[in-house]
């Protein structure tokens, strides 16, 4: 054999083992699927009840509501209000002892004994402490009181007027306690010195 024929028999291996490679990758990529069929168990309703404590979200109750009519109206955020006893009258025609139920058209309006008068919560307490204070010999005997804040662990260094957190005015300082002013809520409380 001469080299030419050896390069072109060469190149013809070489294409051939390309040819199948590529046949071999499109088979494995083309190739269909296998899909196994998948059965849903059939659910069943349970025959006891759940526990007031159990908490699993009860999808039989949503998918199918009770009263349809209702829907949209509910407070979602409030236990559902037991109906009010039925109610008796006596009937025109028989005797006092012989009573009978109202009927719907002559219903009794429903009281949500259940809603007490919210009271609204005040505002928060403030979060500082007065640790001490200092005389000022420059502005003339002016009054810095030393103040820890609680919920951040900071110190501040104040006098009268100036603001703390952008939310507290200090406007009052004594030797005994200072006077903090909630700009936020409009309201003053005030902070007795730490022995």
């Amino acid at each position: 054999m001469r080299t030419q024929d050896r390069q072109k028999l060469r190149i013809l291996v070489i294409l051939l083992v390309v040819l199948g490679a590529t046949l071999l990758l499109s088979y494995r990529l083309n190739r269909p699927s296998v899909t196994a069929a998948v059965q849903i168990p059939e659910t069943k309703p349970s025959v006891n009840p759940p526990a007031p404590t159990d908490a699993r979200i009860r999808l039989d109750l949503i998918e199918k509501p009770e009263d349809s009519a209702d829907i949209g109206r509910k407070n979602v955020f409030q236990y559902e209000v037991a109906p009010p006893p039925a109610s008796t009258a006596p009937h025109k025609g028989g005797s006092a002892g012989s009573a009978r139920p109202l009927s719907p058209a002559v219903s009794v309006p429903q009281v949500n004994q259940a809603a007490a008068p919210t009271v609204p919560m005040g505002p928060p307490p403030m979060p500082f402490k007065y640790q001490g204070y200092a005389l000022e010999t420059v502005p003339a005997g002016q009054m810095v009181a030393f103040v820890t804040d609680d919920s951040t662990a900071h110190h501040y260094n104040v006098g009268i007027g100036e603001v703390l957190m952008g939310r507290y005015r200090v406007t009052q300082i004594s030797a005994i306690s200072i006077e903090v002013e909630d700009m936020q809520f409009n309201r003053r409380q005030t902070i007795p010195l730490i022995k």
